[in-house]
């Protein structure tokens, strides 16, 4: 009962933070599982499932009222979904502390570009240069990969790529991203219970926990603006980078 309250508590505060700031809630989640004695690939798996109930809600919230390009929508999906078999097929021989560390590298200075850039993300840019809109596209295969894997710190590199190719704003971006990831965590989710990585006692709390947070989270940065999640972004993404770069 114990461990269920803990899962459902973590799942809860990881899951707002996330939707606020992109940052991932398996940054957390994993963690504690692993913690409880759950193993990494069944850890990944009920992160996975939790992500699926949650990311539409948020995206929902985030997109309410604003123009959706649907076509980059299904197509970066979908070729995501790739990266995203890709990720699982390697989820248990790939060496995750050299994937941390390259990620938390890679969030880092992520987050010192949007401390200093004071307009990053901060308002909605039209993008005329068809070259850079399709420059988008590639790195679906990259964060389809890397979500399979761990995916913390995917909304972020999403917003940063998007601030560029397509000129969204964190609303935007964010909104976009886990309407994107939810074709690539229901995908791997069900790639990884197939392969017998599940267990109710673990699905149902984070599950529960995850609902509750994405929405509340989501729905309250959605409220307070770009600046917000600004400020939610670099502090979260500073914790997140050290986190991943140092292994604690």
């Amino acid at each position: 009962m114990f461990d269920i309250l803990i899962i459902f508590l973590t799942s809860l505060i990881a899951t707002a933070l996330s939707s606020m700031s992109g940052g991932g809630a398996s940054v957390i989640n994993i963690p504690v599982l692993l913690w409880l004695g759950a193993p990494f690939p069944l850890a990944m798996s009920a992160q996975k499932v939790s992500s699926v109930f949650w990311l539409l809600p948020a995206a929902y919230n985030y997109l309410k009222g604003r123009k959706i390009n649907w076509s980059f929508l299904v197509i970066f999906s979908l070729l995501g979904l790739i990266g995203s078999y890709v990720g699982v097929v390697f989820i248990i021989k790939i060496n995750q502390r050299v994937m941390e560390i390259i990620v938390g590298l890679l969030i880092l200075l992520l987050v010192i570009y949007t401390y200093f850039e004071k307009d990053a993300g901060l308002t909605e840019s039209k993008v005329y240069s068809k070259t850079r809109q399709i420059m988008a596209y590639p790195f679906a295969l990259i964060l389809g990969f890397y979500e399979s894997i761990f995916g913390s710190g995917n909304g972020i590199l999403m917003a940063m790529i998007t601030f560029y190719t397509k000129g969204f704003d964190f609303i935007d971006a964010l909104g976009y991203y886990f309407a994107i990831a939810f074709a690539w965590v229901i995908f791997a989710a069900g790639l990884l219970i197939a392969k017998g990585y599940f267990s109710w006692s673990i699905i149902i709390p984070i599950v529960v926990g995850s609902v509750i947070g994405g929405y509340i989270g989501s729905k309250y940065a959605k409220y307070k603006g770009n600046k917000f999640i600004k400020m939610v972004f670099v502090i979260f993404g500073s914790i997140l980078g050290i986190k991943l770069l140092l292994g604690f």
